[in-house]
């Protein structure tokens, strides 16, 4: 077996590599060509008796309709414990300055989702994907 050859270089010629090429002032990630987001996207086929399976105060019905695709990915994620904890947190909790946020009403129903969801998988129980 041959040893691995490495170069030596020093620290910053280190970080100008692993940093990259510094961003230009007013530089902005522009995230719609990273998201495969889609106006038209239908309602998952596991997605309708999901919803169905919910208390009724409980589903998401605007969030179905104006973005399926997070109710699909919830309903996907909704037997992963900790995914979908992670990711219901996520959608309530605003990290980009750049975001708009949802209506009103549909970060009710996903909070309402979340609550629900936590009563389902309380915190600090140990989880398991299979029920």
């Amino acid at each position: 077996m041959k040893p691995i050859a490495f170069e030596k270089v020093s620290l910053a010629e280190a970080k100008r590599v692993h940093d990259g090429n510094p961003r230009r002032a007013g530089w902005r990630d522009d995230w719609t060509s990273r998201r495969a987001a889609n106006e038209d996207e239908p309602l998952d086929a596991a997605a309708l008796p999901w919803m169905e399976s919910l208390p009724p105060a409980i589903r998401p019905q605007l969030l179905a309709c104006q973005f399926t695709r997070i109710a699909n990915r919830i309903c996907a994620l909704w037997n992963q414990p900790a995914r979908c904890s992670s990711y219901l947190t996520d959608l309530l909790i605003i990290r980009r300055t750049s975001r708009q946020g949802f209506p009103i009403a549909v970060a009710r129903e996903i909070g309402n989702l979340s609550v629900y969801f936590e009563t389902l998988y309380p915190v600090g129980r140990a989880w398991t994907d299979a029920r």
